[in-house]
């Protein structure tokens, strides 16, 4: 098949691509969040409807019109229930947000639904026609006049109408609006329930061309921003002509070789390197247009969770030293597995904390650096390279990596960077670690035993040895925290703008956080790669990104206690284990959005804080002396700022 003819068949994803960024513009224009779950809320439209269709029976139309209700009542439910409580809170809360319904979903499709890849019959006719000599499949050019159709009523809607005004007035500024008498709360629902909509629309559409897939089609999200962020979150128009050019270019680069041999033809002809393009369109538009989203969108409300200072810096390491070693010699070997898992897990966890905890800048890409470890460590194992000098390679390249994600984050901040870095990780995941060309075999490589001087290590050492790792990360972590350094850190999460003015280089300081938050978590990497003896991309996806921060997050994403907190909910770690014996380990992904959305309202410092905010309750009920003593703020260095060093006020 010709170039032409791919192109034109990949009018059915671009149709998609499309819709959805449609919604995404819709929900963005009306209360200025961007919706990261919108992949996942089309997959669950689309199983809403075949199920109805295919499995009860039902025909087209009922089905179509309670899989809208469906989704529509979805999206004014988590408006009304979760992002509403939300408007004046720091971008990062609302990201998690979204990322929490995006894991509930999945993990109810999982529950529900045979997730089975399948291809289910299109909804609309399918019958070929001839366009342009290319026999075109008839749902294809349905699905993309649905989506400039639909375009073409927003923008009339945007411009013409009272609700569109109203929404172009919020956009604006919302304050503004309120006086003069338009709801915001109620723009906010509507835009909600349209995007979702829409995004039922495309899921439904899609399914039947490119196959009913839970993963695929929630990762749909990334190439949907690229279209988003070409529209400038703006124009409904460009939304769609992005959309439909994404689609068509994707498909069209199916069938685009160079020489036999080149580099050309290993560049483009490698699994998902169509797919990445998208992702790298958004990453490319970012560090080019610097400030790309309209201000509204940065703009830091509220205050971030609290990075509280470890309170048992010279105890903790020796107690936490003391319970692994007692875990480890009685554990049976199914838990010693999940222990190590974990223990990985917290190395992965305490990256986050770095680099968002400390110093926030919001990164999604952490377990693709522990990816690059992991692949780094089964390519130097098999060359024969010893054990210790794996790991620190392996480390080192992550970091590498890890600087070169980083470098974005001296333009963009907040939503924009996320955007950055989940779309570095998806390239990892497509046209990285499941090119089986880099390591040998099909997306996995043999990795060699763990061994010291000349001593292979038994799982029970293996074990001890990872722990040793994890407390002295810990250990490193707690310290820099207190530092100078560490502290300088902080003021630039807190206040860019103040600390460039007392005169800190804010770019050393972010470049810092990725690089060294990038190479614990290649070390965590490599060691899961040591754990399974086996890297295999799986291990190291994108949803798997996305359940890290989310557990950090709950156990305290600014504190070095958050990250065990964190690394015991890892996937296949020691939460997954308790929930296989009570045979509820489908519930996982549930359980972690569940809490992650009560987490995100009522306690959005994290479970490592609790203990902080008993100790300061207690000490309220049996003292007078008023509230605990802050840190000195001369400690801070020159940019310390109130509230950075010591407690933070009360909310």
């Amino acid at each position: 098949m010709s170039v032409m003819q791919f192109a034109l068949l990949g009018l059915g994803l671009g149709g998609a691509y499309a819709l959805l960024a449609l919604g995404l513009v819709a929900i963005y224009r009306g209360t200025g969040v961007l919706n990261f779950s919108h992949g996942a809320v089309a997959m669950i439209s689309a199983y809403v409807f075949f199920a109805l269709r295919d499995d009860l029976g039902w025909s087209v139309l009922p089905s179509s019109l309670v899989t809208l209700v469906f989704a529509g009542v979805l999206g004014l439910a988590f408006y009304l229930a979760v992002m509403r409580q939300l408007r004046n809170s720091p971008v990062l809360a609302r990201i998690i947000a979204t990322l929490a319904l995006l894991l509930l979903l999945q993990g109810l499709a999982t529950v529900l639904f045979d997730v089975q890849t399948k291809t289910p019959i299109s909804v609309v006719s399918s019958t070929p026609i001839v366009v342009l000599g290319v026999n075109l499949p008839m749902d294809r050019l349905i699905l993309a006049a649905i989506a400039v159709v639909l375009a073409a009523v927003l923008a009339v809607v945007s411009r013409r109408t009272r609700i569109g005004l109203a929404v172009r007035a919020i956009s604006d500024s919302e304050k503004g609006a309120s006086l003069s008498g338009l709801s915001p709360v109620l723009i906010g629902a509507l835009t909600w329930a349209v995007g979702f909509v829409l995004a039922a629309i495309a899921g439904v559409m899609l399914s039947p061309i490119a196959g009913l897939d839970a993963k695929a089609l929630t990762l749909l999200v990334v190439p949907v921003f690229a279209a988003a962020l070409l529209a400038r979150f703006t124009s409904f128009g460009i939304a769609v002509a992005a959309g439909l050019g994404l689609g068509m270019v994707e498909s069209a680069l199916q069938v685009v070789t160079g020489a036999e041999g080149s580099w050309y033809t290993w560049l483009w002809t490698g699994p998902g390197r169509s797919q990445a393009l998208p992702a790298l369109v958004v990453i490319l538009a970012m560090i080019f247009s610097g400030r790309l989203l309209p201000a509204r969108g940065e703009v830091v409300r509220g205050r971030l969770p609290i990075s509280l200072p470890p309170r048992y810096r010279v105890i903790g390491p020796i107690i936490a030293l003391a319970i692994g070693l007692v875990f480890i010699y009685s554990a049976r070997p199914s838990w010693l597995s999940a222990g190590v898992v974990s223990l990985a897990g917290i190395l992965i966890a305490l990256s986050v904390v770095m680099v968002t905890g400390f110093v926030g800048q919001i990164s999604l890409a952490q377990v693709a650096f522990a990816g690059i470890g992991g692949m780094m460590t089964a390519i130097l194992s098999s060359a024969g390279v010893p054990f210790l000098l794996v790991i620190l390679l392996s480390g080192v390249i992550a970091l590498l990596v890890g600087l070169l994600v980083g470098l974005p984050s001296l333009r963009v901040r907040g939503p924009s960077l996320a955007l950055v870095t989940l779309s570095a990780a998806f390239v990892c995941q497509v046209a990285v670690f499941s090119d089986g060309r880099l390591l040998g075999g099909k997306g996995y490589n043999r990795v060699a035993p763990a061994g010291i001087f000349g001593y292979e290590l038994s799982d029970t050492g293996f074990a001890v040895f990872v722990l040793v790792v994890v407390i002295a990360a810990a250990a490193l972590l707690s310290a820099l925290r207190v530092s100078t350094p560490g502290r300088r850190a902080l003021a630039v999460r807190e206040n860019e703008a103040a600390t460039v003015a007392a005169g800190i280089n804010i770019k050393h300081y972010k470049l810092a956080a990725f690089a060294l938050s990038a190479f614990i978590a290649g070390v965590g990497g490599s060691l899961l790669g040591y754990q399974a003896n086996v890297f295999s991309y799986e291990r190291f996806t994108v949803f798997e990104s996305l359940n890290v921060i989310v557990m950090a997050y709950i156990g305290g994403i600014g504190m070095v206690s958050g990250a065990i907190i964190a690394g015991l909910g890892a996937g296949g770690g020691l939460f997954s284990q308790l929930l296989a014996v009570g045979g509820l380990d489908d519930y996982h992904l549930i359980i972690a959005g569940g809490a992650l959305l009560i987490s995100v309202q009522l306690h959005p410092d994290g479970m490592a804080s609790l203990a902080h905010t008993f100790r300061g309750r207690r000490a309220r009920g049996t003292s007078q002396a008023g509230p605990a003593r802050a840190e000195p703020a001369s400690k801070a260095g020159p940019a310390s700022e109130a509230g950075i060093a010591g407690t933070p006020p009360k909310r």
